[in-house]
């Protein structure tokens, strides 16, 4: 145990049995901030090794009980920090860490600008939608209308970004998803309006 954890500890066992009043109070204050500052140091080097093992930012929110935007922004050097130092340690040509990228926003752009665009940040595009692999040119006539992670979340080059893709506008400006076989439990019952039998 360290020094600075030594202290921390005493700190806390004089909060746990002092009174609050008068200078008694301001002491308090003091135990308090010794403790508050080895809990963050500790809170730090948590996120820190997390990061390093991979964990995403949605796992580290959740565990500390805070949103994962409130996360990223609170520890977002972290990433940067832990590039740094691995190339340092073990030469340039050596990838000890995955380089970390920013999410473009790619939401309004067709299916293959927002791939490329993705590609140029290191990322993979991919669909909620299965048809979408099997288009081939078609994919030109579908845009992005969501997208998960969001724009601005940081990722390790490589990982994979989930794109929403619907139809362009038709002619009543519409848009219209594209189509995604229903489960095939869902489809049981159902009558085939070509042949007039039952589904099984």
């Amino acid at each position: 145990m360290t020094d600075g954890w030594r202290e921390a500890r005493r700190a806390w066992d004089r909060l746990a049995g002092r009174p609050r009043t008068g200078e008694a109070a301001l002491d308090a204050l003091t135990d308090v901030g010794a403790v508050r500052r080895m809990l963050d140091r500790a809170e730090l080097d948590a996120v820190r090794h997390a990061r390093c093992a991979r964990r995403s930012w949605a796992e580290i929110a959740t565990r500390l009980g805070i949103s994962r935007q409130s996360a990223w922004e609170r520890w977002r050097d972290v990433d940067e920090e832990s590039a740094g130092p691995a190339i340092a340690r073990f030469g340039p040509d050596s990838d000890p860490f995955p380089q970390i990228v920013t999410v473009p926003d790619v939401c309004g752009m067709s299916w293959p600008v927002a791939e490329h665009r993705l590609e140029e940040e290191q990322l993979l595009a991919r669909t909620f939608d299965p048809h979408v692999p099997f288009l081939g040119p078609e994919a030109a006539d579908f845009q992005v209308v969501h997208q998960d992670p969001v724009a601005g979340d940081r990722l390790p080059a490589g990982s994979s970004v989930l794109l929403s893709l619907h139809r362009p506008p038709g002619s009543a400006g519409d848009r219209a998803p594209l189509p995604v076989e229903p489960p095939p439990h869902a489809r049981r019952g159902a009558v085939d309006e070509t042949t007039g039998l039952s589904v099984p």
